[in-house]
């Protein structure tokens, strides 16, 4: 039997926001779906179901390989202030020094949440993203160290990857929700016959 490492990650950010309409915004599919999946960075993604995108990742260096996740990703919005962004399943692949293409790992298991939250204050909104991450893998066979030698390092990275991640996600919505704002304000809001073409 192959041995597994599990890598633990997580942060939870928040950004003050000016304006008015943050809720609307965030409900209305259309509106802020790319924003949601993070199209501000460098994610790539396409719709493939009912609220379900196939999402690229940026890729994560880790001790001695490069990650490369390619996630599937619902968007569940069952509240009023609330909205969470969960991977439904997960294909990563592993590039190693030397190698000339990735390699897909098997048995890697992805469980994975995004929170997002809002509140009213004054003149604007606190928008908070919680992120949780546990990650899940089998070792090569030809991966001779304890799995314990790579869990602590490579967990340590990943929660930097994840606060980084959120910072640069808040950002993001924030630019797009702004960027729908002006819209409102100019009576050119899209309908949804008119949304936004998906990036494939």
């Amino acid at each position: 039997m192959r041995e597994r490492a599990q890598f633990l990650g997580g942060a939870t950010i928040s950004r003050s926001v000016v304006g008015e309409g943050l809720a609307e915004f965030l409900l209305s599919s259309y509106a802020s779906d790319g924003a949601l999946l993070g199209a501000g960075s460098d994610v790539e993604f396409k719709q493939t179901g009912t609220d379900v995108w196939e999402c690229q990742m940026p890729q994560i260096g880790m001790v001695g390989f490069t990650v490369k996740p390619v996630l599937t990703v619902q968007l569940e919005r069952a509240g009023t202030s609330s909205l969470c962004i969960r991977v439904v399943s997960a294909q990563i692949y592993l590039l190693y020094p030397g190698a000339s293409k990735p390699q897909l790992l098997q048995g890697c298991v992805i469980d994975s949440a995004n929170i997002v939250t809002w509140s009213a204050r004054e003149g604007g909104w606190l928008l908070t993203s919680d992120l949780e991450l546990r990650v899940g893998v089998e070792l090569p066979r030809s991966f001779l160290l304890p799995p314990a030698s790579v869990e602590r390092p490579a967990s340590v990275i990943l929660r930097q990857f994840c606060a980084m991640q959120c910072n640069q996600f808040l950002l993001s919505l924030e630019q797009s929700y702004k960027a729908w704002a002006r819209t409102q304000d100019q009576g050119l809001a899209p309908s949804l016959a008119g949304a936004p073409t998906l990036r494939d």
